[in-house]
């Protein structure tokens, strides 16, 4: 940890060097972000989305760098929420349509980047002593709480995965596990006590053991009226949703509820410590697994493995995730995607962030 305190505290204009959160934070910098504040995905045609912008901003909080939070939280209000995140949903997608021009290239939310951005403007306003941040975090909270849950017989407050109207299924709605961070739920609640978010919480254990029949969470799976369940349109895969589920059960606070999820979470366990490498998709309905899982698969599952408390297979794909770190770029390859991943995971890791049983963020520069 003292290692990341003292990369942190440098200037931004790192040199080179080993897999450190505070080099991967540079480069994430350096290929997926512009001076505007913007987070892009190049090898999705330059897009960005709401999700790319959501942990831009708690990555800017975690390194404590107040000048990129404001300019990313700027750029996402100004392009994505018509100017005020307090009074509109973000669309979740944004780039250059086929005419040439550069705007908005859909017209829903997304509502994982939705809760990501509540919560960080939460927790900015919480460690920078700053309410402006908590009136767009209520603001943005009653947006999605109008737009984006539901209530279904048998289970309560449900979060859908955005505003639009194909999330329904006959007698029930399409739901994205990785959707669901136990911390941010937890966070939400402790803030928003008038909020679902409590309800959504406590329900995580029974939603998890009913999606993960062989221990593998997938990326959708449809919840129906009365408490069914079914499988999603989408299929029952499991893969680059779902990897985030070990990720966030990692980084929580190991109360009942995340001891329960970790259980339903087995598979996974099981089967890294068999040796197996980590796949890149699961057949949820009968445990199968395909194809070899890019770096951002193996860094998602590292705090995952040390919740579990296994060393070995943390430590096997360590050396995976390491092994294919690029110094002269500072990253782990030209995938938006797989850097986001491997920056959650790193900066928990080194004991940059944690989160409390309330759900609340701890980072290392805020004082006791």
């Amino acid at each position: 940890m003292l290692i990341g305190l003292l990369l942190l505290s440098c200037s931004m204009d790192a040199r080179a060097g080993p897999p450190t959160w505070t080099n991967l934070w540079h480069g994430f910098q350096n290929h997926f972000m512009d001076t505007q504040g913007r987070v892009i995905d190049p090898l999705d045609g330059g897009i960005t989305t709401s999700e790319g912008q959501a942990y831009g901003l708690f990555f800017a909080l975690v390194a404590n760098d107040r000048v990129r939070f404001q300019r990313i939280l700027q750029w996402t209000q100004n392009n994505l929420a018509r100017g005020d995140l307090s009074r509109h949903l973000p669309i979740w997608r944004w780039g250059r349509a086929a005419d040439g021009h550069w705007g908005p290239l859909s017209s829903e939310s997304a509502s994982d980047a939705d809760l990501w951005l509540a919560y960080t403007l939460l927790s900015a306003a919480a460690l920078w002593h700053d309410p402006q941040y908590a009136t767009i975090a209520q603001g943005l909270l009653r947006q999605i709480e109008r737009h984006e849950v539901v209530h279904l017989n048998g289970w309560g407050p449900v979060l859908t995965p955005g505003d639009g109207p194909y999330w329904r299924v006959d007698d029930g709605f399409v739901v994205n596990p990785s959707y669901l961070p136990p911390f941010l739920l937890a966070g939400l609640a402790h803030w928003d006590r008038a909020g679902p978010w409590s309800a959504i919480y406590a329900g995580l254990p029974r939603l998890f053991i009913l999606a993960d029949p062989h221990g593998f969470a997938p990326d959708w799976f449809v919840l129906r009226n009365r408490g069914g369940f079914a499988v999603a349109p989408q299929g029952p895969e499991g893969s680059y949703n779902a990897i985030r589920c070990y990720l966030w059960a990692g980084m929580s606070a190991r109360d009942a509820v995340n001891l329960a999820i970790l259980h339903a979470l087995r598979g996974m366990a099981v089967l890294v410590q068999k040796g197996a490498p980590v796949p890149e998709q699961v057949d949820t309905l009968d445990g199968k697994t395909s194809g070899h899982g890019p770096p951002g698969f193996a860094a998602a599952l590292l705090p995952y493995l040390r919740q579990l408390g296994d060393t070995s297979a943390r430590e096997r794909l360590s050396d995976q995730l390491y092994a294919a770190w690029n110094p002269s770029e500072n990253g782990f390859g030209p995938h938006y995607y797989y850097n986001a991943l491997a920056l959650f995971a790193l900066g928990y890791l080194d004991g940059l962030y944690r989160f409390h049983a309330d759900g609340t963020l701890w980072v290392f520069w805020a004082k006791p």
